[in-house]
């Protein structure tokens, strides 16, 4: 795909944006904080012959006032534009920083999504396989830890993601992975994510702590910001390092390749700006010899939707991953992290996105359940063709 965004527009007959907030679960603690509720905007295009694709614009949970403004800015524009046959392109969107990614993000999440509604019908075409995801393991004791991960593998996960940082000592981590690995035994992959919440001495100590448990890799042990640490850090460790909250742009993941940081790019397609940015980074990435893990924004049901998707061109692609934390021999599918629909009180879609036996069918097509969205809408508005 090219630069620019998507390769062609085709006519639309309505351009819907929706403006959502949904509360989570419980609240959710994240290496930016903890926050109670996802806003996000939702984009529906539709076509003549009564097809529609949906996109999601979403930002940080934590962004500012004024962000959140210059995104809602944006979405105005771009409904009239994309209803009047015009395609905002990348390089305008990029200028706009955070928002302007998250607008192209929608924009080409919706207008994938449409095309595939267009070809929901043809007996002809391929399904794509189901996508594997990981399981995520909830900060707890050894005890809940061990249970929640037994419970993740009898569903059918072979991937879990251990959240941790929040230990006092090593001993505690320690005593959390053996615990866990007691119950689920060897087979499993597990990622600890740190959340950024060690500097590098503690990274280093706490890492060379749980390599007997096999861990396939240790997601953000130090801050985003620090790129210099997390490559020294990787000099120093056996473990594979990963960088999450430190890619929020092709930029950064360029930055974190240069400078040696990680091993392992976890990309989430609302936060670098869609499809096109997700392949670039991807492409980049494999010349690099690192793999690249995708990963939501907490979004609803139509953001998740949008990133199996971009799983699925991943594989297409044959962007092949090199495996990490196993066999060299080995030749396996990473497991991304798209489990996330849970975390909110609803995904918003008339039809939740099944996971069987940890894995998620790229759906052909998606719908909203119209009186849950009207629950949480703060505002919608559109455009006619």
């Amino acid at each position: 795909m090219p630069a620019s965004g998507p390769a062609a527009l085709p006519r639309l007959a309505r351009v819907e944006a929706i403006h959502v907030r949904v509360p989570f679960r419980r609240p959710l603690l994240d290496a930016t904080g903890e926050f109670t509720h996802r806003r996000s905007w939702l984009l529906r295009v539709a076509d003549e012959a009564g097809n529609d694709g949906l996109g999601e614009a979403a930002l940080n949970p934590v962004a500012t006032d004024v962000t959140a403004a210059a995104l809602a800015r944006l979405i105005r524009e771009i409904v009239p534009a994309l209803a009047g046959g015009r395609l905002p392109t990348w390089p305008e969107l990029a200028a706009e920083g955070e928002p302007g990614r998250a607008a192209m993000a929608a924009v080409e999440g919706a207008l994938a999504a449409l095309v595939a509604a267009v070809g929901a019908g043809n007996p002809a075409a391929a399904e794509p396989a189901p996508i594997p995801v990981s399981a995520t393991i909830a900060y707890g004791g050894p005890d809940a830890g061990a249970d929640a991960a037994a419970q993740a593998v009898e569903l059918g996960f072979d991937t879990l993601k251990l959240r941790a940082g929040f230990e006092r000592t090593t001993d505690q981590l320690v005593d959390r992975l053996r615990a866990l690995r007691a119950a689920v035994g060897p087979g499993p992959r597990l990622r600890i994510d740190a959340g950024g919440a060690w500097d590098l001495e503690t990274a280093a100590e706490r890492i060379a702590a749980l390599e007997p448990f096999r861990i396939e890799y240790v997601e953000q042990p130090l801050v985003a910001w620090d790129l210099t640490g997390h490559a020294a850090l990787r000099e120093r460790v056996r473990v594979s390092i990963a960088l999450d909250e430190s890619i929020d742009s092709e930029g950064s993941a360029r930055a974190a390749l240069a400078e040696r940081a990680a091993d392992v790019i976890v990309v989430k397609p609302a936060r670098v700006g869609g499809l096109a940015a997700t392949m670039r980074i991807v492409e980049t990435a494999s010349a690099a010899g690192a793999l690249v893990v995708l990963g939501t924004y907490f979004e609803t049901g139509v953001g998740i939707a949008s990133v199996l998707r971009i799983a699925a061109a991943m594989r297409d692609g044959r962007v092949l991953e090199r495996p990490v934390g196993l066999e060299p021999a080995a030749s396996i599918e990473p497991a991304h992290g798209l489990a996330t629909a849970g975390l909110l009180v609803h995904d918003l879609l008339a039809a939740p996105l099944p996971i069987v036996k940890g894995r998620m069918a790229v759906p052909a097509v998606v719908r909203l359940d119209e009186p849950e969205v009207d629950r949480y809408t703060l505002e919608r508005f559109e455009a006619r063709g």
